[in-house]
């Protein structure tokens, strides 16, 4: 009888190993930001959308998701108007080191409009990106947004979330 009670024990004890093996790392969170209040800008300089402050090692990778309610303004007629963000990694004398990809460059619509005059179509949209770490240090992630081909951008409920 002891030997079945062992042999099921060490079956046992071998199944929880391969499941402890094979289950993923846990990630932190290392910055959350959100903001409810809405505000309008125009075209012309990016606007600042959130930042988040973060203490990095070198090696390692973070992924960040940005996500806002938006909505575009252009005049009637006009569904080619959007806005696009760029997820900025700053160092602490607040330099940018890099824009992360995919979010360089104003290619990457977030919200358009839709053909409607005025502020129409909200839509909450999101963007993740991941980088990983050459450096350690304090760095901020910055996301900024931009007005393109459009009279003005609708931004609200934004949060900024990232993980390592």
């Amino acid at each position: 009888m002891n030997i079945i009670k062992s042999k099921v024990a060490a079956a046992m004890a071998s199944a929880l190993g391969l499941v402890a093996a094979a289950s993923p790392a846990m990630a932190q969170v290392v910055a959350n930001v959100t903001n409810t209040a809405n505000f309008t800008f125009t075209t012309g300089t990016p606007v600042l959308l959130a930042t988040g402050a973060i203490n990095m090692t070198a090696g390692q990778t973070l992924v960040a998701t940005f996500s806002a309610e938006c909505a575009v303004d252009a005049a009637a007629g006009i569904s080619n108007a959007w806005t696009d963000i760029d997820i900025q990694l700053v160092n602490e004398v607040g330099t940018v080191v890099n824009t992360l990809s995919p979010t360089a460059g104003a290619g990457d619509a977030f919200c358009t409009a839709n053909g409607t005059a005025g502020f129409d179509g909200w839509t909450t949209a999101s963007m993740t990106v991941a980088q990983t770490f050459s450096a350690s240090g304090f760095f901020s992630l910055r996301v900024v947004g931009r007005v393109n081909g459009g009279l003005g951008a609708w931004y609200g409920e934004r949060s900024l979330v990232v993980l390592r």
